[in-house]
């Protein structure tokens, strides 16, 4: 006889299924785990933890069939949260099923969920349905939300639509090339403009987001990538705002409407980084050709995920070996150098950038490369060799505060020139008075031209914007000691040694224990 199984069993069964599930998620099985969620939504469909549990595990392993799975049972059983609607769209436009498509934006509009992506998504079903996607820029201003988001689709409905004028113009005027949308942004339409015949304009993108000349390949924009960036920046800023979970889902969205986009492989890695996913990271930035405007930001983060030192000089060294004309991949293997330790190298990398970049028109550009090359030679105990790099560094960029500051402290801190230190970090001071660096440096000129009333306001500025760096509160707590505030001094000092290493720790413990001496002060 056939034993037939007891509620009782068959909750046991459950729970055996799901504890299974998570011994495979922590043992970094989560292909199996994946399995498992969905054998376990299948025992139990109206079950709301199963479904969230499988929709987790799909959106981190890729697979779009189980995700929809698990959005589709949890609206069934009523339990779905408010942008399971956006992957049933998402499905709708890689199917082609417009009439879905619109269906689902209807009940959504209904709902009155995500109403500031309203106007972006019906615009792309419109292109997508071969009308005219009836946006402009008065379109996008509904609410604040919707014009935040929108500055750069404005621009992709324009490339999408052939408004390639247009698409120029609005991109003269683009104010976001230092953000990651900015940055995608760019590199599609320098594919467009290339097609089009603008190398010129492809290229002054390309400088935009800090490419060398070269011929990068982009596919046209069309409704899929347009949408697909929508939810890239989505899950980018979710991310920015302490929500991981939900930014990786708007982040996997992208990925699946738009498999083949670069863009939309850097920001599902963007996320899988802050999960701790570093593998899966790691497998999407490598998947990104060295043909493609994103592949030099990959280069970036994989050396960033890289698990030792060394190995990010070897992924940032055979990076600019393929691509010997490259500054940037350059520059990078230089700083990967530093980081390793291996500053005779980086040195060496550091002046062969600037010969390479010797006729350059980029004074401002040659001036960072200067103050780069400066700092290895100062680390590496050559301050001769580092101060004559600054001073060329400040010929070429007058107004760049960080230069002035770090030729000005230095010669403050070595009081080779206490005058011109103090002008030279008052200029850098009226340049970027926002700096918490150069406001201590600032305090600390003061304090030691014996102006310690002066330099105490500014320290304690300094210390607001950089609560737990070591040289600030030292110096802080010297002026405090220096002005007769004793007790205040070893406070500082004590938030200084929180995080301070080596001799600089010895000298602290010192401060606090015997209070300041000429043997104890700060440099």
């Amino acid at each position: 006889m056939l034993a037939i199984a007891t509620p009782a069993s068959a909750a046991q069964e459950a729970s055996d299924i799901y504890w299974n599930a998570q011994r495979q998620e922590i043992t970094g099985r989560g292909d199996e785990a994946l399995k498992s969620y969905a054998k376990l939504l299948a025992r139990s469909p109206d079950s709301e933890a199963a479904a969230n549990n499988l929709l987790n595990a799909a959106v981190r392993e890729g697979s779009f069939i189980d995700a929809l799975a698990a959005v589709k049972a949890a609206q069934r059983a009523k339990q779905a949260d408010s942008d399971a609607p956006l992957l049933i769209l998402a499905d709708a436009f890689r199917r082609k099923k417009l009439g879905e498509a619109d269906r689902t934006l209807t009940d959504l509009e209904a709902a009155g969920d995500f109403a500031f992506m309203m106007p972006m998504l019906k615009g792309w079903l419109n292109v997508a349905q071969g009308r005219d996607s009836g946006v402009d820029a008065s379109t996008f201003q509904s609410s604040g939300l919707t014009a935040y988001y929108s500055d750069d689709q404005l621009i992709y409905f324009d490339l999408a639509e052939r408004n390639i004028a247009q698409a120029k113009l609005r991109l003269r005027n683009f104010r976001g090339y230092d953000e990651p949308h900015g940055r995608f942004l760019a590199g599609h339409a320098m594919g467009e403009f290339s097609r089009n015949g603008d190398a010129e304009f492809a290229s002054a993108l390309g400088r935009q987001i800090g490419l060398d000349a070269g011929n990068y390949a982009t596919p046209p924009v069309t409704p899929e990538l347009g949408l697909a960036m929508l939810f890239a920046r989505l899950g980018l800023a979710l991310g920015e705002q302490g929500q991981p979970q939900k930014a990786l889902y708007f982040a996997r969205i992208a990925n699946w409407i738009a498999p083949t986009s670069d863009a939309a492989k850097l920001s599902l890695a963007e996320l899988f980084d802050q999960h701790e996913l570093d593998a899966k990271a790691s497998m999407l930035l490598k998947a990104i050709a060295p043909t493609s405007p994103f592949w030099t930001q990959s280069i970036v983060n994989q050396t960033q995920l890289a698990a030792a030192p060394a190995q990010a000089v070897a992924i940032a060294r055979a990076a600019s070996e393929m691509q010997p004309a490259s500054s940037q991949l350059k520059l990078l293997y230089a700083q990967t150098l530093e980081k390793a330790e291996r500053r005779d190298q980086a040195i060496t990398v550091y002046r062969s950038l600037l010969a390479q970049d010797a006729g350059g028109a980029n004074g401002p550009r040659r001036a960072v490369y200067l103050l780069l090359l400066a700092s290895a030679l100062d680390a590496n105990g050559d301050w001769d060799s580092a101060r004559n790099a600054l001073e060329d560094a400040a010929v070429l960029d007058p107004k760049n505060a960080q230069i002035l500051n770090y030729l000005g402290y230095s010669l403050l801190e070595r009081r080779i020139d206490v005058t011109r230190g103090f002008d030279l970090v008052s200029k850098a001071h009226q340049l970027a008075p926002q700096s918490a660096a150069i406001t201590d440096s600032l305090g600390w000129a003061h304090f030691l031209r014996g102006e310690t009333d002066a330099a105490i306001p500014l320290l304690e500025r300094a210390v607001k914007g950089a609560i737990a760096d070591v040289a600030i509160n030292e110096h802080l707590g010297d002026a405090y000691w220096a002005s007769g505030r004793r007790t205040e001094a070893r406070f500082a000092w004590k938030a200084a040694a929180l995080a301070a290493e080596g001799n600089v720790a010895e000298r602290l413990t010192r401060k606090i224990d015997f209070g300041w001496t000429k043997e104890t002060a700060a440099p």
